[in-house]
């Protein structure tokens, strides 16, 4: 129940992420691919329950109709004590999380500047879903599948 309120609130932020687009804006399908790379060591803080909240530089790499990186930090509420959230691989515990970042790159071609927020829920064994929100030159809305720790494939449709 407590993640699933947590998710509830994160994706809630994330709708409100958008600016009004411009007036000569166009609304392009998007879809791709992307990838995390960790950069730095997690700090790690025990959360009551026996859970543990990460937070780890992360740069997100994307191609397909983005192409482009978005360097930031990752927020992750591990259902594990600290002591052992990290050391296993990734999608060993369930989890949520917020990843907050600027993308720098394309958008159908277009050079972009935008806010990313990427939010999810990952369950036990690795499966990630979750939502990407864009908001500069580039707004919109994306769906995520993806693998902890890895990457995946996100898809919807973004304003240029």
């Amino acid at each position: 129940m407590r993640r699933s309120l947590l998710a509830l609130v994160l994706c809630a932020a994330l709708i409100g992420v958008g600016a009004a687009p411009a007036a000569a804006s166009t609304r392009v399908p998007a879809d791709g691919a992307f990838a995390v790379a960790i950069t730095g060591a997690p700090d790690l803080r025990p959360l009551p329950g026996e859970r543990c909240l990460a937070t780890v530089p992360v740069t997100l790499t994307f191609e397909g109709t983005l192409d482009g990186a978005a360097p930031g930090t990752i927020r992750i509420a591990v259902d594990a004590p600290c002591d052992q959230a990290f050391t296993v691989p990734p999608g060993t515990f369930a989890d949520v999380f917020l990843f907050s970042g600027d993308f720098t790159g394309t958008v159908a071609g277009e050079p972009v500047e935008a806010r990313l927020l990427y939010t999810g829920v990952t369950r036990v064994g690795g499966e990630v879903r979750g939502l990407m929100g864009l908001s500069g030159d580039a707004d919109g809305l994306l769906r995520v599948e993806a693998t902890a720790g890895a990457g995946g494939t996100y898809s919807g449709s973004v304003r240029v």
